[in-house]
């Protein structure tokens, strides 16, 4: 046992001593005798304790009695065989006294009693696809006792999935031992993907090699698939011999421009399936790809013919035909949207296209039509933020003044979402009328709740009354129709529309005789069905009746859409139906060589407002934008409000400039191709990718005042920005986790004083976990992990424990007591300086 002081520093405050006594000396307390004697000895003790309690004394004490920690693998690569061994290990062992603990890990790890506790425990509970362990170790080391000679026997395959490699060094820092014992996965049938190789990137329709390493530890045959983005394009049939097997596949890159080559293995002789399959990336480089999503496939042939004339192909797909993984929307350099109202995108989609201009440079452009802008409902939607113009627009003095009346069902079985998205819908509604208009909100349960009676749609206080609406209560639609007819009877507004929502089945009541007084008072009808407990024929036939429109909808979050659809529609403003020419406002290059003073006329176009930063190129006879680009994030998107069909453009069709026109606009918006001065190289360890990126200019050398960064989707579409790191002239470099399997999309954005100098797209696929290669024992790795410590492998469970070669420090401080002594010092002090003498 020995006395440690921490701070010694502190023992000069002793010189303080004779300070006090001066003072207690020069004192005029009426303090006489003993009692004077007593106080000045009481504090002399006191500043005594006070500075031993700053200077952190503590008793150091030695001890050899040990701990030992039996840390067990759990996880997919052993499935059961570490708890064997350490069953087996712990009965034959001669522990000497020590206490012992259990513990199992995977990628997480926790204490256990004992060996049946361990038995009977959920795997799941601990991540049994990962093998962390760095985790483990440090759980491990953080759980012995004060004072124990710490000492830890791991038994598993040494084989990690990710985790910090300095674990000796760490470990031995604490006096952990670590002792190892090798653990070999089950000896089963198993057939498994090793690895698949292919070039990072080809030319468009140039041929290419994929190899696929296919590893078995039982010969005989086996049917190897080739997918191509999802779907299988190839089959063969081996024979494997014992160990790997490298199997080649030809093909040829099409005109996708992201190739996801997936092999898979089936063989009678396999025990897992998480291993049977394996994938690359590819990206082929070439002309521009461009995605057409529209309401009527066929119309889009004209527009197909004229830019496989400039040599841009087009894939046409319908509106439900909207990618919804970042691994498709990829393949393109540019989105055409083309009449596809909003309620055919889910959100998932609109948020995916908002990603793919913002963090990928894509490229996209809205056409015109009945079903595009706000007519599509997309106010207020991800695809509005991204696009150069608002779906609102600036009411002319002359437009028709709208009455508009919402229905709103309210009963107990709207409650949640759809009451929520209800209200929002109501509130999108009221801010798209303009001010000659008007707007009425009437809610319904078994009764009739007026909300916002009618009155100017400018009004302030709409949206505070529409927040105010529950849900609560039955079904009765009569009374809220009877309502709506009331108020907007008494309008003078020219046109006069009820949009009417509900989820469930009304109550019977006299729905033909109130559309049909509606009707006759110049008011229409539109409904929408929320949900499958919804009326749909009720609704379907008072929307027939009414001369409106039916919408029906499973997903609340769509409501929005509809209502701010309709209500434009409704307007009767949005769209304008007559000739006019299309003028450019001034020249820029995308325009050049097109024939202006040929062009025909239009034939309608819908009403937009351009955003503040945003370009307007070309523009109608009265004003209002046609064509409207600007910069989004690291792509480029436009809206022209016209068409490119046989509608609105059907002279269009004729003129000669109509496929340059677009060619040449489409370009304009496509992800920008790399410069050519960098160089992406991928490296994937442990769960975690490296990236490093070489520019080089042909001209300058290592291109200087650069800084860079990567924009980064997993398979679940959700986007990252990571800085790149410069670590010598001309190389940057970034290292990030990367979990997940699939397909990763990158791109690399290098600027120089806020503005591009280069940006490349690249791509990775991350394969299942290390867990189901079922290695050997890395052997090499416990050997280090051991023998830094002070460790053995394989240690012989009779003998290992009785060498008392180490010791352990408890250390007790003794501050505390010492303070605690000080305070009762200090008490005393007061009472004998208090204390009345007698």
């Amino acid at each position: 046992m020995s006395l440690e002081i921490l701070r010694p520093g502190w023992f000069s405050f002793l010189l303080l001593l004779p300070l006090v006594w001066w003072v207690h000396a020069r004192s005029i307390a009426p303090l006489r005798g003993r009692r004077r004697l007593a106080t000045v000895l009481i504090r002399s003790v006191l500043v005594v304790l006070l500075v031993s309690a700053l200077v952190e004394p503590r008793w150091v004490r030695s001890s050899d009695r040990e701990e030992v920690m039996l840390l067990v693998d759990e996880s997919r690569s052993v499935d059961g065989k570490a708890v064997e061994a350490a069953e087996k290990f712990a009965r034959e062992a001669n522990f000497a006294g020590a206490d012992v603990v259990w513990m199992g890990f995977a990628g997480g790890g926790r204490i256990f009693r004992g060996i049946e506790e361990l038995k009977k425990a959920d795997p799941t509970d601990m991540r049994p696809a990962e093998t962390r362990l760095d985790t483990a170790l440090s759980l491990a080391a953080a759980n012995f006792r004060p004072g124990r000679v710490k000492t830890v026997v791991l038994f598993s395959d040494g084989v990690a999935t990710g985790g910090d490699d300095r674990l000796g060094g760490i470990l031995k820092e604490q006096a952990v031992r670590v002792h190892a014992v090798p653990v070999a996965p089950p000896d089963r049938p198993e057939v498994l993907v090793r690895e698949v190789a292919a070039p990072a990137s080809v030319r468009a329709n140039e041929p290419l090699q994929i190899t696929a390493t296919v590893q078995t530890n039982r010969p005989g045959p086996a049917d190897i698939d080739l997918f191509r983005n999802g779907v299988r394009i190839a089959t063969r049939k081996v024979e494997l011999k014992n160990g790997p097997n490298d199997v080649r596949f030809e093909d040829r890159a099409g005109n996708e421009k992201l190739l996801h080559y997936e092999v898979g293995v089936r063989s009678a002789q396999d025990t897992i399936a998480e291993n049977n399959q394996m994938g690359a990336a590819v990206v082929s480089e070439g002309a521009a790809r461009v995605l057409l999503v529209t309401d009527r496939p066929e119309s889009a042939r004209y527009l197909e013919w004229a830019l496989r004339q400039e040599g841009i192909e087009l894939s046409v797909r319908p509106g439900q035909g909207m990618p919804t993984q970042m691994s498709d929307i990829q393949n393109y350099d540019t989105i055409i949207i083309d009449n596809v109202p909003a309620s055919d995108l889910s959100r998932e989609q609109m948020s995916l296209l908002h990603s793919y201009v913002r963090d990928f440079g894509g490229g996209l452009l809205m056409l015109g039509g009945d079903q595009a802008y706000g007519l599509g409902g997309y106010y207020r939607t991800p695809v509005e933020d991204v696009l150069p113009v608002s779906c609102d627009f600036q009411r002319e003095e002359e437009a028709p003044s709208l009455a508009l009346a919402l229905v709103i069902d309210r009963s107990g079985s709207m409650s949640g979402d759809k009451i929520e998205m209800a209200k929002a819908a109501a509130k999108a509604s009221a801010e798209l009328l303009g001010p000659k208009d008007y707007v009425s909100v009437i809610a319904f349960d078994s009764e009739c709740y007026p909300v916002v009676p009618l009155q100017s749609a400018g009004n302030s206080s709409v949206a505070t009354e529409i927040a105010s609406i529950q849900s609560a209560g039955g079904t009765n639609m009569a009374p809220a129709m009877e309502e709506a007819l009331r108020q907007l009877s008494g309008s003078s507004a020219k046109l006069k529309h009820v949009i009417l929502l509900t989820d469930g089945v009304s109550q019977e009541g006299p729905f033909y005789e109130l559309t049909s007084q509606m009707v006759q008072g110049g008011i229409t009808v539109s409904t929408v069905a929320v949900g499958e407990g919804s009326d749909t024929e009720l609704l379907s036939q008072i929307a027939q009746w009414g001369g409106g429109r039916y919408y029906e909808t499973n997903d609340p979050s769509t409501v929005p859409q509809i209502f701010t659809k309709e209500t434009m529609t409704a307007s009767k403003s949005a769209i304008q139906e007559f000739p006019f020419l299309a003028k450019p406002v001034r020249a820029v290059d995308f325009l050049e060589g097109v024939p202006w003073d040929q062009t025909p006329f239009l034939l309608g176009y819908v009403r937009t407002k351009p955003k503040p930063t945003s370009e307007t190129w070309l523009v109608t006879e009265r004003g209002d934008p046609l064509l409207t680009t600007w910069r989004y994030g690291l792509g480029t998107t436009a809206a022209f409000t016209s068409d490119a069909r046989n509608r609105w453009a059907v002279e269009w069709l004729r003129w000669n400039g109509f496929g340059k026109f677009w060619a040449q606009l489409l370009r304009r918006l496509s992800r920008p191709e790399s410069l050519g001065l960098s160089e992406v190289a991928v490296k994937e360890k442990d769960g975690m990718v490296g990236v490093v990126i070489d520019a080089l200019d042909p001209v300058e050398g290592f291109p200087a005042g650069l800084t860079g960064s990567i924009r980064l989707a997993g398979p679940d579409g959700k986007a990252q920005e990571i800085q790149l790191e410069k670590t010598l002239p001309g190389r940057w470099v970034a290292e990030f986790a990367a979990p997940q399997k699939g397909i990763y999309s990158a791109q690399v954005l290098l600027t120089r004083e806020g503005q591009p100098a280069d940006s490349r797209f690249f791509t990775f696929s991350r394969g299942f976990s290390k867990e189901f290669l079922f290695d050997p024992p890395d052997r090499d790795f416990l050997s280090c992990l051991a023998g830094e410590t002070g460790g053995v492998v394989d240690p012989d469970p009779k003998t290992v424990f009785t060498k008392k070669d180490r010791k352990a420090s408890l250390e007790e401080e003794l501050w505390p007591l010492l303070a605690l002594l000080a305070l009762a010092g200090f008490v005393l002090d007061v009472a004998a300086r208090r204390w009345p003498e007698r």
